[in-house]
């Protein structure tokens, strides 16, 4: 792929970066499940060896759905382009991905809804935050519509340049895991808004707003 314009990303490219990301998170789980089910099918391997191999496969089932319902919601168009989605379905699409990873979730927005780009920015910046702890830690996010903060603590808080760099709309050398943090990033600012990553003391916090919640374009959606 030829280098690109740092303040400028084709539909072309955007697709492919967004594919290679969803196909690298479920690559994973769904590798596990094929490797589980050619132990059963060899009927060389014992009992134990098929009960183990029956754990795989429904571990590795249950992650492939969390994760499947996670990108979804964050990259896809559920609802239609400029639809409003609740918070709650956000939670428990979020909770369920956060189950595979070592943070946990403390969710504090209200009961309600909010146009499709912010739940959307929303998602994908509490995945973003569960990254930067790979050793566990906490994921809060609160606010509510058209501005929300996403923090996390933990025993080590990693911040990559690369992630900083996408939201702030730098795509030259932009790397698929980062992708949907330009697309955050890019749909607040189509609004007039901005978003924001500090680290102080240790702990992380994203702050994302949007200056015209109520016409917010679907800069998020992918597909």
């Amino acid at each position: 792929m030829p280098p690109l314009d740092p303040k400028v990303l084709d539909a072309v490219s955007l697709s492919s970066l967004m594919a290679s990301r969803i196909c690298h998170d479920l690559v994973n789980p769904v590798g596990a499940l094929a490797s589980g089910l050619e132990v059963l099918g060899d009927p060389a391997m014992d009992e134990s060896m098929k009960e183990a191999a029956l754990d795989l496969i429904k571990s590795s089932a249950e992650k492939s759905v969390a994760l499947l319902k996670y990108a979804r919601l964050a990259y896809g168009a559920s609802g239609g382009l400029g639809a409003e989605l609740p918070y709650e379905e956000a939670r428990h699409v979020l909770e369920a991905m956060l189950a595979w990873t070592k943070a946990s979730l403390d969710w504090r927005i209200a009961p309600g809804q909010a146009p499709k780009d912010e739940v959307k920015a929303v998602l994908v910046l509490g995945a973003a935050a569960a990254d930067c702890v790979p050793r566990g830690g906490t994921v809060t996010i609160e606010g509510g519509r058209g501005a929300y903060k996403i923090s996390v603590a933990g025993q080590r808080v990693i911040v990559q340049d690369d992630m900083l760099k996408a939201l702030a709309g730098d795509v030259a050398d932009l790397k698929p895991k980062f992708t949907p943090h330009y697309l955050s990033g890019l749909a607040a600012r189509e609004t007039g808004g901005d978003v924001a990553a500090t680290l102080v003391d240790g702990a992380l916090s994203f702050s994302i707003r949007f200056a015209a919640a109520d016409a917010a374009p679907a800069a998020l959606t992918a597909g």
